[in-house]
């Protein structure tokens, strides 16, 4: 338990609560620790999560200063996604009574892929039920009060967050003109930049564009530097437009769609501010795109 916060009530020693490590299985292949990292995720990869739990009810009762015939207890598991300090995104909440005669808890859950993005947040905690009827001066009485807590975070992605890629006919997709005959389509918004860039951002890839579709899929690296270049580009121009890109580029919060956008432009531009680059669009535009492209290269941007 994390001991930096001094709780106005006794809590539980790390001694009483067993638990075993968290475990993980993509698509439901073969399982393997948590780690800090967790290679070879995609938005396609659903993850199944388990760990088990046990409660010692006679140690828990004297950490605490209950009689074991009144400890009532709960087990939570909090799971979350998404970069940042705290979860973007609270995807699933669930609690399980923990009593002296049923004190163990076998926990496994299963997250589609297409919720998570960046970070996997997981949060077990350990609350008081019920206020007992006996306890000592310091004993807990208030029910959720927190008795025992552990975090553990595994990150899904590298520093450069991913997005869903899709093949689709862009023609009947995008319906009539020229747009359709284009060998890709991003698909975003410029209107909230506060948005997680996982889920902001779609790329379709047009299935009439068969050499196109070859060559990404055979890791082109022109290819890909092009289709990179390109989706940096409207990113970025589009931000820099923002009336208010100075503060976005120092503010925008980690994992959002902004924060991709400043990441690319300091990487570009390093040291250079959000005033200094948007002259460049205008007034050498060519550079710019120039500048993104070279950026784009794979490995570059990373």
């Amino acid at each position: 338990m994390n001991r930096r916060v001094a709780f106005p009530f006794l809590t539980l020693s790390d001694t009483a609560v067993e638990t075993s490590a968290w475990e993980v299985s993509l698509d439901g292949v073969e399982w393997s620790m948590a780690g800090e990292f967790l290679p070879n995720w995609d938005s396609a990869s659903d993850i199944r999560l388990r760990r088990a739990m046990r409660l010692n009810p006679e140690l828990a009762a004297s950490d605490l200063g209950i009689p074991v015939d009144q400890l009532a207890v709960a087990a939570s598991v909090r799971i979350g996604t998404g970069q940042g300090r705290l979860p973007r995104l609270i995807l699933s909440r669930t609690r399980r009574e923990l009593r002296a005669e049923n004190p163990s808890w076998e926990f496994e859950q299963t997250i589609e892929g297409h919720h998570l993005s960046m970070l996997l947040d997981l949060q077990t905690e350990i609350l008081l039920v019920s206020p007992p009827a006996v306890s000592s001066p310091l004993s807990p009485i208030h029910p959720a009060d927190r008795l025992w807590s552990e975090n553990t975070r595994t990150r899904l992605e590298g520093e450069e967050p991913r997005f869903p890629i899709e093949t689709v006919d862009l023609a009947q997709m995008l319906g009539e003109g020229i747009a359709g005959a284009a060998p890709w389509h991003l698909h975003w918004s410029p209107r909230d930049w506060g948005r997680d860039f996982h889920g902001a951002v779609r790329l379709y890839l047009n299935e009439q564009a068969g050499e196109i579709l070859q060559r990404i899929e055979g890791e082109d690296h022109a290819t890909i530097q092009f289709l990179l270049g390109d989706i940096m580009s409207q990113i970025c121009e589009r931000f820099l437009a923002d009336p208010e890109a100075e503060t976005l580029m120092e503010a925008a919060e980690p994992g959002s769609l902004g924060a991709q956008a400043a990441t690319w432009l300091r990487k570009a531009w390093p040291g250079k501010d959000a005033s200094f680059i948007r002259s460049v669009v205008e007034s050498r535009p060519g550079v710019f795109r120039s500048t993104l492209l070279a950026l784009a290269e794979p490995g570059g941007s990373e």
